[in-house]
Parts: structure tokens; C-alpha cells; sequence
């Protein structure tokens, strides 16, 4: 249980954190109260915590990007992580469709976020992302999947994918991570 481990009663049971001085810690500050990502995960969960919302936030803390794309936290269960963003000029390349580097950052966001629900240890690096860009991408919202493949001690592997607002699959990635079990 979270309150064995936080016995400082960061986390509410309803919406969130409990007081104010939790909004400022980082997912590393969470991580090391944990343990590691996946008991973080199940703990926050455990505790009622919506754990889309907390991730949500502190990625957009964390990372500029993450705003700047609009991503949006959908979904995060037991390796599965779900996704999106809108269609922004901020995002454009010529031609009116979103840029490769940004689909890219999709598709490594995504699979990272389903690694990290399976992930015992406290950090992880993507090690390598093969993607196969398959339709220009101009129908938003689009909805980013990452699927755990397979987890072992040090390293795992996750698909992820892009679909437009009309369901096409437009980008597709498979992915392997390197699992960090001390810093």
C-alpha cells in the first residue's frame, strides 16, 4: 500500500494529490517513493489516484514538447498506455500534415509510457525505434497506442501506433527500452 511507503500522506484517495507541496514533486521524487514504476503505478491506483491526470501533468512539467504537441493522457493500464493530440500549426510540416519528428515523439512517448507501467526499476532509455510512416497525418484527433510486447530484467520491447480521427492507422513503431534498476 502507498501509505506504508508515503507515510507523509501525499496522495488523496479522490482527485489527486493531497497537498500543495506534492504538486512540485517531479516523477522522479514519485519514483523513488515507490520504488520503481510499476508499484508507483499500481500504488497510485490502489490509493483511487486518477494516474492519467498525475501523468499528464507531470509530463508537461518535465517536458516542453509534451505541451507544445498537446498530448493528452487517455488511458495508462498494466503495459498498455493510450494517447492523443490535435492537429496544431505548431506541429506542421509543409504540405499541411504533421511533422515526422513529432510522430516520432508519439509513437516513443507512448511505447515508453506502456514500458514504464511494466518497468520494476526507477528510469528507462529507448534504445532503438524502427517506424514505418504510413499515411500523412491530417484527421485529428489522433490516437497514439503503446503495447508491451515483452518485459524482461534490462530490456523491453513495446509496439506502438498513430491513427487518425477516422481510424486509420497511419504510423506504426516497434521499440525497445533499456529498463535502469539503480541510478
Amino acid at each position: 500500500m502507498l501509505n506504508s511507503k508515503d507515510p507523509k500522506g501525499y496522495f488523496k484517495t479522490s482527485n489527486g494529490f493531497a497537498n500543495s507541496r506534492a504538486d512540485n514533486l517531479s516523477l522522479d521524487d514519485l519514483i523513488a517513493k515507490a520504488g520503481g514504476f510499476k508499484t508507483l503505478f499500481e500504488d497510485l491506483r490502489t490509493e483511487g489516484v486518477n494516474v492519467e491526470n498525475q501523468i499528464e501533468r507531470i509530463f508537461a512539467d518535465e517536458s516542453p514538447l509534451f505541451s507544445i504537441v498537446g498530448f493528452s493522457v487517455k488511458k495508462v493500464s498494466s503495459g498498455y498506455a493510450e494517447l492523443s493530440f490535435p492537429l496544431g500549426e505548431k506541429i506542421l510540416r509543409r504540405g499541411g500534415i504533421v511533422h515526422g519528428g513529432v510522430i516520432s515523439y508519439a509513437l516513443d512517448s507512448a511505447g515508453g509510457l506502456s514500458v514504464m507501467t511494466e518497468n520494476t526499476g526507477v528510469d528507462q532509455v529507448t534504445l532503438e525505434l524502427k517506424i514505418n510512416f504510413l499515411e500523412p497525418l491530417r484527421a485529428s484527433p489522433f490516437k497514439v497506442t503503446g503495447r508491451v510486447l515483452r518485459q524482461g530484467r534490462s530490456v523491453a520491447v513495446a509496439e506502438s501506433e498513430v491513427r487518425d480521427s477516422s481510424d486509420r492507422l497511419c504510423a506504426k513503431s516497434l521499440g525497445t527500452w533499456y529498463l535502469i534498476h539503480k541510478k
